[in-house]
């Protein structure tokens, strides 16, 4: 979510639209209140300890914030002409937000709760009731929605109720500048791949995003190739605080992980490289033969659209907005199943079959270059200055 927030403050700069988003202080360090671009400003509130806390807790903060929120406007007397959301716990403030200072109210879900417990994997945590009926209050209230997918928007509509004259799909974009193909012998060589092909995974470490079935989808395929043909799993991310929570058993989510691969006898072909930042991703999709997002549910999926920019072909879930990134059997493959063996069959056609990859390799690149920040801008513009929004100026995003 932060990648597209940054992504589209920026881009409104661009166009000489400030935005100031308010967020709460989660270190002691650092200015109350930081640049992202011209006239583009995150606001850092004092509400709460001053430390990253327990996600649980984010909602009994959210009358402090409220009110935080109302002050620091009231002090620098800043005025809005709209108010745009993200996430669950930032609606409940815009709800009241929008009451407050009689403005109009968009809101971005990003994940849904409903979705979440209907498609949950084995041992993912259950969304709890009251985000449930926060959800439902957002649907109900705001003015627009913004889905990121077609499957989102049909989502709102049959899990919330929402109305579909309610609700516009907006598709996040991608920076086609950062994420395009590059040399990747120098990383190659200083992971000692030797002639490896490298399969990626990059996202959350929790049961929702699926990695357990790559690591078994690695070890039918080593069972079935030869030995020099033995690919290498990058995990790319750190476990979450969900992650954290359904494997507290076994020390988090990327230490079950390990033991899985140890169990399965592919633990050294297995490499865990934590989170990174945009530019090095770029470079391990890059090195990747193949992005594999097996996620059991996606608003949109934009490490698949990130992947797709690099050109790699990518092996994924059709959940959310992915179909409309990846062309099954076209830029890749879409699987409505999470069976090991399907994903394990697919990659394997794209480790050995080096005219396919290129194939699908150019056909990836040219989808990606329709989903770039400069559209989705000119989307949420569109939106924002409808007859019932006045002028713009600066906007609020939370």
């Amino acid at each position: 979510m932060n990648v597209y927030l940054r992504a589209v403050c920026e881009e409104l700069s661009r166009r000489g639209i400030p935005t100031e988003v308010f967020t709460r202080r989660s270190s002691a360090s650092g200015p109350d209140r930081v640049r992202l671009a011209q006239g583009s400003w995150v606001t850092r509130l004092a509400v709460g300890p001053a430390e990253e806390i327990d996600k649980g807790r984010l909602f009994d903060l959210l009358p402090e914030l409220t009110q935080a929120v109302v002050d620091e406007a009231r002090r620098r007397r800043a005025r809005y002409q709209l108010i745009h959301t993200h996430y669950w716990l930032s609606g409940w403030v815009g709800a009241r937000l929008r009451d407050e200072w009689r403005l109009p109210w968009f809101h971005t879900f990003h994940t849904l709760a409903r979705v979440k417990n209907e498609r949950a994997a084995e041992g993912a945590m259950v969304e709890p009731d009251h985000r449930i009926a926060v959800e439902q209050t957002i649907v109900r209230n705001a003015d627009r929605l913004i889905a990121s997918s077609l499957q989102e928007a049909d989502d709102l509509v049959r899990l919330y109720g929402a109305l579909r004259g309610q609700v516009v799909v907006v598709a996040p974009g991608v920076d086609l500048r950062l994420f395009a193909p590059r040399p990747t012998a120098a990383l190659r060589a200083r992971l000692e791949l030797g002639a490896a092909k490298v399969i990626v995974f990059a996202g959350r470490l929790e049961r929702l995003k699926g990695a357990e079935i790559v690591v078994r989808a690695l070890a039918l395929l080593s069972g079935q190739l030869a030995a020099t043909q033995s690919p290498v799993l990058l995990v790319i991310g750190d476990d979450s605080h969900n992650g954290a929570r359904e494997s507290q058993a076994s020390g988090g989510e990327r230490a079950r992980l390990l033991a899985l691969a140890r169990t399965l006898g592919v633990d050294q072909q297995v490499r865990f490289i934590g989170s990174v930042d945009q530019e090095a991703l770029a470079g391990y999709l890059s090195l990747a033969a193949v992005c594999v997002v097996p996620s059991y549910s996606e608003s949109f999926g934009l490490v698949a659209l990130e992947a797709a920019a690099c050109g790699t072909p990518v092996v994924a879930a059709r959940v959310g907005g992915i179909p409309a990134i990846v062309k099954d059997g076209l830029t890749g493959f879409t699987l409505v199943s999470h069976d090991p063996a399907q994903y394990a069959e697919r990659i394997g056609r794209l480790l050995l079959d080096d005219e396919l990859g290129r194939c699908f390799s150019r056909r990836s690149r040219l989808v990606a270059t329709q989903f770039s920040w400069q559209e989705t801008v000119d989307r949420l513009v569109a939106e924002y200055a409808a007859p019932r929004v006045p002028e713009l100026r600066p906007a609020v995003a939370g």
